[in-house]
């Protein structure tokens, strides 16, 4: 635990250097280019940002957003979780998803986007192209992480003939759970990532990536920088949470 306290000394150090790398940069490109159409300055980006804080809207579309982006990541957890563990317990089953994971792995995000529209709505289609893209890498952090639980713990539950469920249950999900969990704030970033693209795309409205069209097609372009850094800052929050509950429950594995 404490080397994990000192890690994250560290991690945030090195985060404060990448900022002050990324704000030196922008410094530096906004006084080359000299066009506010082009790179918004610092002082006009962090002063639409204040005017977005207190606009009810604002609200509305991030809560939207982030609203579909938690069922979309739900929706693919469960069903990740499921399809592993039947996997974990039926060889002849995770072979055969296998390739249907890799069929989805492949599918074009834009492409399935375009369709989805015609289908369904600007609202419902970003939430399953968000679920979609999500799915194969949740799917494959529970395969793997459940293929380096310890083969001894699950020989000894087979000689003294537990149920497949009770393995499941008893062995193989608390020993995943630590792994899986370090990487919710990865996924839940990405698939806000995800939603917002595809929001854009197809320009919904009420929401985060609906915003940002907007302010594009009137170029409003401080307007824009802001919409993008409260959604890196949001990304960075959900990492964070991430964190907090896996030393949570590794604190927990320590005190059992």
């Amino acid at each position: 635990m404490k080397a994990l306290k000192k890690i994250a000394k560290i991690n945030a150090v090195w985060a404060l250097l990448a900022a002050a790398i990324v704000i030196a940069v922008w410094l530096i490109a906004y006084a080359c280019v000299k066009n506010d159409y082009v790179i918004p300055g610092i002082g006009q980006t962090f002063s639409a940002l204040f005017s977005l804080l207190g606009d009810r809207t604002f609200y509305v579309a991030l809560g939207n957003t982030v609203a579909r982006t938690a069922i979309s990541f739900a929706i693919s957890f469960v069903l990740a979780a499921v399809f592993a563990s039947v996997s974990a317990v039926c060889r002849p089953f995770k072979v055969t998803f296998a390739c249907l994971i890799s069929v989805v792995r492949t599918l074009p995000t834009m492409a399935i986007t375009l369709m989805l529209l015609i289908w369904t709505s600007p609202r419902v289609a970003p939430a399953i192209v968000t679920a979609l893209v999500l799915f194969p890498m949740i799917y494959a952090q529970f395969s793997a992480a459940i293929d380096g639980v310890d083969s001894d713990l699950l020989e000894m539950a087979k000689l003294y003939r537990l149920s497949a469920g009770v393995r499941l249950t008893k062995i193989i999900l608390p020993s995943v759970a630590a792994e899986v969990l370090a990487q919710v704030g990865a996924w839940l970033s990405l698939g806000l990532k995800i939603m917002v693209s595809a929001e854009v795309l197809s320009y919904t409205l009420n929401s985060f990536g609906g915003m940002m069209q907007q302010a594009r097609l009137f170029s409003e372009m401080p307007r824009f920088a802001a919409l993008t850094l409260m959604c890196i800052v949001i990304g960075l929050l959900l990492e964070l949470i991430s964190y907090g509950l896996r030393l949570a429950v590794l604190r927990r594995k320590g005190g059992e």
